[in-house]
């Protein structure tokens, strides 16, 4: 019997072992064993069919075997599929579409991952709380859109939930969060990253996310957070490690129980707007690796000195403070003790810190990376001996002198030295630590000669001497002193002579700008590895592409602009598979634009040519940003291929041939449109009121073309000139955007960031008619408005005077009429006006900016005008009217004067009768 006992024992450990690693086993998918299940494929499937997978990533998706399909893992036992993994990280492209519901179906999916894709304008799908088997969910860098279902709080064994940088196509987070409640139930949570998701309508997130036993990891980076000072009775937090509430314009006291959480090993606070001092109690902190403080202006004077019993913290953050300003001498016991031994990272720029550099920071035996660029140490560079250190970044601040002599003995880890605009030279006998890769030294007065001192840097891999101050040409030397050279920046110099042939020379080429100094000569061969070129604004001699071999596979940026290039564009270009910015404007290229561009390219400019033809329709893609093709002779109507330019922000055909009409669509399809250049063509039509549908639009300018019809009532739709915030523009690598306008009678470019600043309307010189639109004044920081030399009608809405950031308003050569409204007074900031040849009369207004513009012209062909600055004197009380009607009018005029003359008459009449009766009574009376 106990023999029986010890057997049955011994198959139930036997069973129980041989169960336990069928489980473990499924998690593995090495690639045999599992067979898919049929209904489970069908299902993947119909999943698949709702996709949109433009590069055929999912090509792998045909078969009985869904276990053996790109991204598909399966249950090695069951064949269950328990994970789906498609988050973009082979290069091969996109996903988007819609989520089916058909994903129900893997019952058994334990981990769901649809990063990194394409997933616009469709809302988190309730049904994925349904998914109960579900531990890890990644919806992060999409664009999913709406409030974050609270469905999701039915996945009890979740343990890893990312719904982070959901953005839109001008970069804007798009999901929010209402209540937070639901977070209670995912028990089994350990890490959750909110990043962008709009928490201002979720108060109690955080006391939610107190109840989870499991939490280690908590990321509300820019979530418009609410931090309470209490959590309530008790902090359960007690496995936390990683917090981050940075950027999230918290204005209030850090709270306490922050410091209370005594596991933690991660603490972001910056860019927020902490008030009063950071609490002694930080130093209760001692597990913290990691401290970001950086960003909050409000914080007052001084650094606690228990930060110095953070003897684990490795990383300490504290740029952009500058109420922390001051000599920096005076905190040196606060960095003494075990600081002197963790600390390895420290960035305190742009926080206003002066004087010499501290002698302390030599204590600093484990410091590898030191930031204190963007103040106002001066001096001379101290020979502070740091053995560990591998960057130092001093730029933007006061330093004078010469590098030490024996930097290279001091510092030799030194990896990357960045002294950038200081009034620093180097000497001949410069020993520079053995490690150096990257120097950094804009700015810095290293000419006239070209410094000799770089032959001894025979590692180097990134140099830059922009603005420099070298005249001179270029060494034979310098193209072979490092093999290891990957970028080299030498604009806005002196450098003369020839182009050189680099292509054997430095095969590890990357990144040359050469632009703005006098080199000339033909394009040269460069190393097939060369990713960016920028030789704009040069003095290439009359050069083509044909005999070049400027055509290398990795080129991801091209920038020829204002050089003498002729000749046309080759179609080789379209092989460049990567490349993402072409400028190729202010040259003297003609022909035709070849038609076979990939879909690789944000930005092209070809502007300011001789190309002609028709607009290649394979330059519209769906990731195109910048389009330039202004001051050519392109002609025909805007081609239908533009509907798929769904992230463009900039179109400029100014100056071409186009005709045909402004479509309807371009205000449906092109929806992140912040800049529509279109003056100087050939468009006919109306303009559509589903223009008034794009919200980022803050510059349209459809000038000198032959439009006629209204103004459409939906302009006073555009968004982006209701606020006064900037675009979501921003530079794409080196490529600075720019923008031609007429204001004030004048040319300008705008360039940079000044165009994405910039709010504009202009409609002038067309043939427009009707009255202009009351809605305009809902554009309350429009700057420039200009419906001159059309044939507008009409009275001017008093409510023009809200547009308070109107500096240029020209309404001239039109047919309006009526009274200056008085409001316009309120334009505060007007500094250029125009109403002459119109039809207006009455006394001109005086207040505001009319006190200043006192120019006549203003004014000029308006009979009915008078005041200042005119010489009509107004007559006193003369009621505002006309100066002249129209014939049909006449009688009318001719018995309103008969009829007021009569009552004149008949008042006078009246009056002395009265007056003689009673005197004739007193007379009788005496």
């Amino acid at each position: 019997m106990l023999r029986m006992r010890v057997m049955k024992k011994h198959f139930q450990l036997a069973l129980l072992f041989c169960l336990l690693c069928l489980q473990l086993a499924g998690f593995c998918n090495c690639g045999g064993g599992s067979i898919c299940r049929e209904v489970e494929r069908k299902a993947l499937v119909d999943f698949k069919n709702g996709l949109e997978d433009p590069n055929g990533r999912l090509s792998s998706w045909i078969g009985s075997d869904c276990c053996s399909w790109t991204g598909v893992h399966c249950h090695n036992y069951t064949g269950h599929v328990i994970r789906l993994d498609l988050r973009y990280n082979d290069g091969i492209g996109y996903l988007g579409g819609e989520i089916r519901p058909s994903l129900l179906v893997l019952n058994h999916l334990r981990y769901l991952d649809l990063s990194d894709n394409l997933f616009k304008y469709i809302r988190i799908p309730t049904f994925l709380g349904s998914l109960a088997s579900l531990q890890y969910l990644n919806l992060s860098l999409n664009g999913f859109i709406g409030r974050v279902p609270h469905q999701l709080g039915n996945l009890s064994r979740l343990q890893y939930l990312d719904l982070s940088y959901n953005l839109d196509i001008v970069g804007s987070f798009t999901l929010d969060m209402v209540g937070s409640h639901w977070l209670t139930n995912l028990s089994s949570l350990q890490c959750l990253n909110l990043t962008g998701v709009n928490l201002s309508e979720a108060k109690n997130v955080l006391k939610s996310l107190n109840t989870l036993p499991l939490i280690s990891e908590i990321n509300f980076y820019d979530c418009e957070l609410h931090i309470p000072l209490s959590l309530g009775v008790e902090i359960n937090f007690t496995n936390l490690r990683f917090l981050d509430l940075s950027t999230n314009g918290i204005n209030s006291t850090m709270p306490l129980w922050l410091f209370k959480l005594s596991g933690l090993e991660y603490l972001n606070l910056a860019g927020n707007n902490f008030q009063d001092l950071i609490p002694f109690d930080i130093g209760e902190l001692t597990s913290l690796r990691v401290l970001g403080l950086a960003y909050n202006g409000v914080l007052s004077v001084g650094l606690p000195t228990t930060l110095g019993k953070l003897c684990n913290l490795s990383k300490l953050y504290l740029s952009g403070n500058e109420y922390l300003a001051g000599d920096l001498n005076r905190l040196g016991e606060i960095f003494s003790g075990c600081l002197e031994n963790s600390l390895e990272e420290l960035y305190w720029s742009e926080a206003a810190l002066s004087g010499p550099l501290p002698s302390w920071l030599g204590n600093l035996k484990s410091l590898k990376a030191l930031d204190l660029s963007d103040n106002s140490f001066y001096g001379s560079l101290l020979p502070l001996r740091l053995p560990s250190l591998q960057a130092l970044y001093l730029y933007s601040n006061n330093f004078n002198g010469t590098i030490p002599k024996y930097l290279g003995q001091l510092l030799p880890e030194l990896d990357t030295l960045e002294l950038s605009y200081n009034n620093i030279a180097v000497r001949p006998d410069w020993v520079h630590p053995p490690k150096l890769k990257h120097l950094y030294m804009k700015a810095c007065k290293l000419g006239p000669r070209f410094p000799s001192w770089l032959q001894n840097l025979k590692n180097l891999s990134s140099l830059e001497m922009t603005n420099a101050s070298i005249v001179d040409t270029l060494p034979l030397w310098f193209w072979n002193f490092s093999l290891d050279i990957e970028a080299i920046y030498l604009s806005h110099n002196e450098i003369k002579g020839n182009l050189p042939e680099v292509s054997s020379k430095v095969p590890n080429l990357q990144f040359l700008d050469l632009s703005h100094n006098y080199l000339e000569g033909q394009l040269p061969q460069f190393s097939s590895n060369l990713v960016d070129f920028d030789q704009a604004h040069g003095l290439i001699s009359r050069s083509t592409f044909t005999n070049t071999s400027i055509i290398v596979p990795r080129l991801s940026q091209l920038y020829i602009s204002s050089n003498k290039l002729t000749g046309s564009i080759p179609s080789s270009l379209c092989e460049l598979n990567y490349l993402q910015v072409l400028d190729l404007s202010k040259n003297m290229i003609e022909g035709v634009v070849p038609d076979c561009w990939n879909h690789s390219l944000m930005v092209m400019d070809l502007s300011y040519n001789n190309l002609h033809g028709i607009i290649p329709a394979s330059i519209f893609s769906t990731i195109l940003l910048v389009l330039h093709l202004s001051n050519n002779e392109f002609f025909g109507e805007l081609p239908l291929s533009f509907k798929n330019c769904t992230s463009l922000k900039t179109l400029d055909l100014e100056n071409n041939k186009i005709s045909g009409s402004i479509p309807a669509w371009l205000g449906e399809k092109l929806q992140a449109l912040e800049t529509l250049e279109l003056r100087y063509n050939m468009l006919t039509g109306t303009i559509p009121p589903q223009l008034g549908n794009l919200t980022h639009l803050h510059l349209i300018d459809v000038s000198n073309n032959h439009l006629s019809g209204a103004i459409p009532h939906s302009f006073g739709n555009f968004s982006a000139m209701k606020t006064n915030l900037e675009s979501g523009w921003s530079n794409i690598y080196n490529y600075v955007n720019n923008i031609d306008i007429n204001m004030k009678g004048r040319e300008f470019e705008l360039e940079g960031r000044i165009p994405s600043l910039f709010i504009c309307i202009d409609l002038s010189n067309n043939m427009l008619s009707g009255e202009i639109p009351e809605e305009l004044a809902h554009l309350s920081f429009l700057q420039s408005l200009n419906l001159s030399r059309n044939h507008l009608s009409g009275q001017l809405s008093e409510k023009i005077g809200e547009l308070r950031w109107l500096e240029v308003l020209d309404l001239s050569v039109n047919n309006l009429s009526g009274v200056i409204p008085p409001t316009m007074t309120n334009l505060t900031s007007l500094n250029h006006l125009n109403l002459s040849y119109n039809n207006f009369y009455g006394e001109i207004p005086y207040g505001g900016q009319f006190q200043v513009l006192l120019d006549p012209s203003i004014y000029f062909g308006n009979r009915g005008l008078c005041g200042v600055p005119l010489n009509t004197k107004c007559e006193i009380e003369a009621p505002a009217q006309p100066p002249g009607l129209p014939n049909n009018e006449d009688d009318n005029n001719l018995e309103a004067i008969w009829f007021y003359l009569s009552m004149s008459l008949g008042f006078i009449f009246g009056f002395w009768a009265i007056s003689g009766a009673l005197i004739l009574k007193k007379s009788w009376s005496e």
